[in-house]
């Protein structure tokens, strides 16, 4: 019985093995859950372009919009765990638990991590015309008028929102969050007018910065952005110790063949490392970041805790 269970074990990685060697025979489809245009969906096609170049059946890029990405989240937690379903996931995943009271999905559980492949800091930002000049402007109004003063994010349980809320925690002020299905929306919102200020990564803002049409009063990580040296941290600007990291990563659905999970990471590790996305990664506000399937694991662990007890600790009620 040993005999044929150990068999049968060698008889299943081998088909694993098998499998993985020719993987992909099809396109895979890459989702993202936040509009066109936006950070994810920008890194997203970044990564396809490079890694077609490698897995000649190509990439199918979608973007499963809303629910602050949960929904492209709960595609590929429920595809067929062939590999054929990969998912550029955010930091709006692992900060998922803290908000909802209930998802369709385990966060953790349902799926098989692949790698990191970028952290990045977001920016505190203002239209040319805008008022405010600094963050001690802003804060100085929110908390003269508190509740009246509008931020525009990529929605409710992005890192966006969380770094907003953090933001008004962290100088004891107030606002109204106003979410969009993504970057773009809060851009155009803040090229209109419609909002006071936005919290956003750089691929989203860098271009209206050089054009005029935007001012960054702060970056929310522990330095200053190379490209931008005269924004100060938020840190900086009057909250010492205030440091807000977002990064993305590639999951794909439980039960993938490590084989074929192995093959995923080998060939992102090499996308992320290539000079050409590399050099497009920092462009974008991004610092390029792979690890292993066991290191990302064990990262998006560590995050769903982690944002569980900053919303517990900010008072967000969850919906």
């Amino acid at each position: 019985m040993l005999r044929l269970t150990v068999a049968l074990i060698g008889a299943i990685f081998a088909f694993d093995a098998a499998v993985a060697q020719d993987y992909p025979t099809r396109p895979i489809r890459f989702l993202q859950g936040f509009a066109p245009g936006g950070n994810a969906d920008t890194i997203s096609r970044v990564l396809a372009d490079e890694m077609s170049k490698t897995f000649k059946a190509g990439f199918v890029n979608e973007a499963k919009v809303g629910a602050g990405g949960n929904l492209a989240s709960d595609v590929v937690a429920k595809a067929d765990p062939d590999g054929y379903s990969i998912m550029l996931f955010t930091t709006g995943h692992v900060i998922s638990p803290a908000l909802n009271k209930s998802l369709s999905f385990d966060p953790v559980e349902d799926f098989s991590f692949v790698s990191t492949v970028s952290e990045f800091p977001f920016f505190v930002v203002v239209g040319e015309n805008s008022r405010f000049k600094t963050i001690a402007d802003l804060v100085k109004e929110m908390r003269e008028k508190p509740g009246t003063l509008t931020v525009g994010t990529a929605g409710v349980g992005t890192g966006q929102h969380m770094c907003s809320e953090l933001f008004a925690s962290s100088f004891k002020s107030k606002f109204v969050h106003v979410p969009f299905r993504g970057d773009a929306g809060a851009v155009t919102a803040l090229l209109s007018g419609n909002v006071d200020f936005i919290i956003a990564p750089g691929t989203a803002i860098f271009s209206h910065i050089e054009a005029g049409k935007f001012r960054a009063l702060a970056v929310s990580g522990k330095q200053r952005w190379a490209s931008l040296p005269n924004v100060p941290t938020i840190a900086e600007s009057g909250a010492p110790g205030f440091e807000v990291l977002a990064w993305m990563g590639i999951a794909t659905t439980k039960g993938v063949a490590k084989p074929v999970v192995d093959k995923l990471n080998a060939e992102v590790r090499r996308a992320v490392a290539a000079p050409a996305v590399a050099e497009k990664l920092k462009g974008l506000g991004s610092v390029p970041v792979s690890s292993t399937p066991a290191d990302v694991t064990e990262k998006v662990r560590a995050q769903v805790k982690l944002w569980k007890d900053v919303a517990e600790k900010a008072g967000l009620e969850k919906q």
